[in-house]
């Protein structure tokens, strides 16, 4: 906390009154401390230099003098004095003023390390500004790209090679949302930012989620995954998203780092009272010295490989940093190069009970929809592509759709065709998303569904998406199959 700010008047007064103190207290234990009459002095013209500065304790320095000589060296009450007390107050004086310069100095070095804090601060900020501003620009032009794969996969003929190029495109976009999304998970978490939505949760659903999301990409390696469930349920309490989000990076690492046509098993169970998930794989494995600094942030085992695959080296230094966040600790072992490699995750784990009621779901594909079972549907984006795009997907699906390019339009489009369901940028010009959805709620007795579609994604993004009136808060790019599910449930809010 910076100290608050004084007049000269204090400062200089504080030495004073230290000194006067300095003299009684000085009467008053005379007979214990004699014949040194300095110590409490000293103690003043440290408290003046401390609180006030070099000014205040020069001052200090210069009554303590004269006060030692006037009640304390002999004759008593007399400001005549001999040489032997001419050399004590010389020595007394030097010494103080070497306590006034160093504390000068520490004043000094102190001003100097608050400038610097600031500066950090400052420069702290605006590398979140400028990852948030990176994030948002790098996930615009993903979201054209896929809607335009779709609507490439639904108009093409079945054709095996345009499908395999098609597949590998989707696969590095979603590859490089990912290594966007990584990147400001680190950062936010080493600024204390993220925040756990724990609940009570089968482990076996996340894995399950875990595995389907990675599957595609270890499958483009070639690879054989074993999943080897547990006999028993194993329950824990745990953000499941975040833990989704572990695994994930556990999977793709062990797929990364494995030649063509490798393996990778993935086990889970109950080990007294911790839930134990083990990945393993037949990888290029870790060298000895490497396996206490595979979780450090940026570092790779194999920049080669990383260059080739791409990768910024942080996946593992995001998963140590939320299983730490859980209360629970994750390793690594390995035989040595080329002998693959284990992570194991340890959390606390919720004793034996009945498992948890899950929610029936069947997986949904992006598929037209027959005519005349659509939405109205108004599309809101300033990037022409992105907006171009998802509107051809949408009509394509069986929605009929409006686009708009900027506020003002979305209004003057709403106002005329009434869209149920508004998806809607939140980074548009002149006005922003935000203040398009506080409008379009005022708009008639019906209220459209809004979903915000954006590249800002952090939590204070979605928060203030909820105070504007969204429905759901998405970062580009949207899985589509994600946006067809909340298209099919959505109603009017």
């Amino acid at each position: 906390m910076p100290r608050r700010k004084r007049t000269p008047l204090f400062h200089y007064g504080t030495a004073t009154l230290s000194v006067v103190l300095a003299t009684l207290f000085t009467q008053l234990l005379w007979l214990m401390i004699q014949p040194s009459a300095a110590l409490l002095f000293f103690v003043a013209v440290m408290i003046s230099t401390w609180y006030g500065g070099f000014g205040p304790g020069l001052l200090a320095t210069a009554f303590s003098a004269l006060a030692i000589d006037y009640f304390f060296m002999p004759p008593a009450h007399s400001m005549s004095v001999g040489l032997d007390d001419i050399l004590e107050l010389v020595v007394f004086m030097l010494i103080a003023l070497l306590i006034s310069s160093l504390s000068k100095r520490r004043r000094l070095l102190e001003a100097e390390l608050q400038r610097r804090v600031e500066e950090l601060a400052e420069a702290d900020r605006r590398k979140d500004e400028f990852l948030a501003t990176l994030a948002h620009e790098l996930r615009n032009p993903l979201a054209p790209i896929l809607s335009a794969l779709e609507l490439m996969r639904l108009r093409t003929a079945d054709d095996p090679t345009l499908k395999g190029l098609m597949d590998a495109v989707e696969r590095q976009t979603w590859h490089l949302a990912r290594l966007v999304d990584d990147l400001l998970e680190v950062s936010r978490i080493t600024r204390g930012k993220v925040r756990l939505r724990k609940e009570p949760l089968d482990l076996e659903t996340v894995v399950a989620r875990a595995v389907e999301t990675s599957r595609p990409f270890i499958e483009a390696r070639k690879h054989e995954l074993s999943v080897s469930p547990p006999g028993e349920p194993v329950r824990l309490e745990a953000d499941p998203i975040r833990l989704e989000q572990v695994l994930i990076n556990l999977l793709n690492n062990a797929a990364k780092y494995t030649d063509p046509g490798g393996r990778i098993w993935l086990t889970w169970a109950r080990e007294g009272g911790e839930a134990v998930v083990r990945v393993r794989d037949t990888g290029i494995g870790i060298p000895p010295e490497m396996l206490s600094r595979i979780f450090d942030l940026f570092t790779q085992v194999d920049r080669s490989l990383d260059r080739a695959q791409g990768g910024l080296g942080i996946g593992l230094t995001l998963v140590r940093n939320l299983i730490e966040m859980h209360g629970g600790a994750v390793s690594a072992d390995s035989a040595g190069p080329g002998r693959g490699s284990e992570f194991v995750v340890r959390l606390p784990a919720l004793p034996p009970g009945p498992e948890p009621e899950a929610a029936e779901s069947e997986p949904v594909t992006t598929k037209p929809k027959a005519r005349g079972s659509g939405r109205r549907v108004l599309v809101v984006d300033d990037n022409v592509d992105a907006a171009t795009t998802l509107g051809e997907l949408l009509r394509l699906w069986g929605h009929k759709v409006w686009v708009a390019y900027d506020g003002p339009g979305a209004i003057q489009e709403t106002l005329a065709h009434q869209p149920e369901v508004v998806l809607l940028d939140i980074g548009l010009p002149e006005m922003d998303g935000y203040e398009v959805a506080r409008r379009l709620q005022q708009i008639g007795p019906e209220k459209p569904m809004l979903i915000a579609l954006t590249g800002y994604g952090q939590e204070e993004d979605q928060c203030q998406s909820e105070k504007a009136g969204f429905a759901h808060h998405f970062t580009k790019p949207i899985n589509l199959v994600t946006l067809q599910q909340v298209l099919s449930a959505g109603v009017r809010v």
